[in-house]
């Protein structure tokens, strides 16, 4: 009886430890599951605080550039990002609704939350802003204009001897082969030197002396002639501070410095005006790449340029990417300026091909400059009135191309405007008479036929690509500042990165047998990796 006494009772103390260990198996399990689950419920929490966040995102700069960031206005910054999406990571997390009328259970009872960028992509980063631009020439469908331009520029080069011409010229204008004494006497000293025919002399059509015209008629400036100089716009491009590449350091210091006009001579001017225009090498190295051309449309489609206005601060947007002046009307000028020297090559290459404005030329020249008896002058004159002419014609086709109007490409007698008879009369009137005999550049023109925002298109394919975009961020920096809120800072806006997401999770059962030995591994901090910003179509 004493045995069975003893055993009363066994059976109750196995089935309570087998269910003890049951118990905690399952209390591991659920532990486990509970703990790795999270992970998943947290990741989840965490990128829709992100697109909630995120749906926070600057609207003017994607209504009106296309563009999408969050922040770059009111000192919204990385800080600002940071507590949004912990605030709304910790709302997503709750366990229960604000004002339940029903009983929830915390089943995670997370602690510590934390929401930290580990890195942050810029609308500034270039590889960034190059997939937003792709993303946006997709949904609108624009045109690429490079290939129609390539097909249109030719490599059309001076005479090799132009230069040397114009240097002796200049010499003969600040006058090196002038003497104090009367042209009779000066023939008397030289028995060397050459009479000129009286019969030369009367063949002479310019009806005056061309350089000393010229050289009046440049004195008010190019755009004067070309264009209402009154109507430009005076507006100044802020530029953003962005840190500068070596790149952009280079081309700020091949900046070209204006020479003072009104103390200039005639070779003088021209030979600055035909000096490499556009270098050989910088064709020959011309950016073709897919995020160039990619660039080029985005800012055709955004920006104004002369004779075309967009919705903009800028008026000038496209002379402001090429040039970089800060003065809308100085961009102008530079852009005016290169097509100068651009068109006067161009014309120049068929006024000395033309036997019969070779054949006038040599007259005023010999009339001008025959008493020197020097041929090689004579012959220098007659190239500098040859590059007055194509000057003048150069002057023509500015004017029409900035009304709008399209030019051929390469001059020839049919539609070569200015008479050499009025090589003496040419002002700005006379310009903008000749230019009107062009058609507008929306009409069907040739395919020889060149407009302004071509040329525009070609001069940006030779600039760089980093400092196009770089430029595309002043001018939208300076937009955005004028027309919205002058705190905008186009380096802050934030289109995306890798979040660090970190929390704890206490252990429920930690306080039954085997479970707080074997919840040891999970226990403390937990975290993760969350990625969330812009993505195209």
């Amino acid at each position: 009886m004493q045995y069975l006494h003893k055993s009363k009772g066994s059976v109750t103390v196995f089935l309570t430890l087998l269910f003890l260990l049951v118990f905690s198996l399952l209390g591991v399990v659920f532990e486990n599951v509970r703990v790795m689950s999270s992970e998943g419920y947290v990741r989840v929490a965490a990128h829709s605080a992100a697109m909630t966040t995120f749906g926070d995102y600057n609207r003017e700069l994607y209504q009106e550039y296309g563009l999408f960031a969050y922040g770059g206005f009111d000192g919204i910054d990385v800080d600002t990002l940071e507590r949004e999406l912990l605030q709304c990571l910790e709302e997503n997390v709750q366990s229960m609704p604000t004002k339940a009328d029903k009983s929830y259970s915390d089943l995670y009872r997370l602690r510590d939350l934390n929401y930290t960028a580990e890195t942050i992509k810029r609308l500034t980063d270039s590889a960034v802003f190059q997939k937003q631009v792709k993303g946006f020439l997709k949904k609108n469908g624009m045109k690429d204009m490079t290939q129609t331009v390539l097909n249109k520029m030719t490599n059309q080069t001076a005479n090799d001897s132009v230069s040397d011409r114009l240097a002796m010229a200049e010499d003969f204008e600040k006058g090196k082969y002038h003497h104090p004494d009367t042209e009779k006497d000066v023939q008397k000293e030289s028995g060397e030197r050459e009479t000129v025919p009286e019969e030369t002399l009367e063949k002479d059509s310019a009806g005056g002396n061309p350089l000393t015209v010229f050289s009046e008629m440049i004195k008010s400036g190019v755009l004067s002639l070309v264009c209402d100089s009154s109507r430009l716009s005076e507006g100044v491009v802020e530029l953003c501070q962005l840190p500068e590449t070596e790149e952009d350091i280079q081309d700020n210091s091949q900046t070209n410095q204006q020479a003072d006009q009104s103390a200039e001579g005639t070779a003088g001017y021209l030979k600055r005006i035909i000096n490499n225009p556009y270098d050989a090498e910088d064709v020959s190295r011309m950016e073709k790449g897919a995020e160039k051309i990619a660039l080029l449309c985005y800012a055709n489609q955004q920006f104004s340029y002369y004779g075309k206005q967009t919705n903009r601060t800028t008026k000038y947007g496209l002379e402001y990417l090429l040039t970089g002046k800060q003065k809308e009307k100085d961009a102008l000028s530079a852009v005016v300026n290169r097509l100068l020297g651009i068109r006067t090559l161009l014309n120049f290459a068929y006024t000395v091909s033309d036997t019969a404005l070779q054949s006038k030329s040599l007259a005023t020249a010999t009339a001008i400059a025959g008493f020197t008896g020097l041929p090689p002058v004579i012959t220098a004159v007659q190239y500098t009135i040859l590059l007055i002419l194509s000057f003048q014609e150069a002057c023509v086709d500015i004017t029409a191309l900035l009304d709008g109007r399209s030019v051929p490409l390469v001059k020839t007698a049919a539609n070569f405007k200015v008479e050499y008879e009025k090589i003496c009369l040419a002002d700005k009137s006379l310009f903008a008479a000749k230019a009107k005999q062009y058609h507008k550049s929306d009409k069907n023109n040739s395919l020889t036929d060149i407009s302004y925002q071509q040329y525009l298109w070609f001069f940006l394919l030779l600039s760089s690509k980093n400092t196009i975009q770089e430029r595309i961020f002043d001018l939208i920096q300076y937009d955005l500042r004028e027309r919205y809120n002058q705190s905008f800072c186009i380096g802050d806006c934030i289109c995306g990165g890798k979040y660090c997401v970190s929390y704890h999770i206490p252990n429920l059962f930690e306080r039954l047998p085997l479970i707080s030995v074997a919840a040891q591994w999970n226990t403390g901090t937990r975290s993760l990796e969350v990625s969330y910003g812009y993505k195209s179509e």
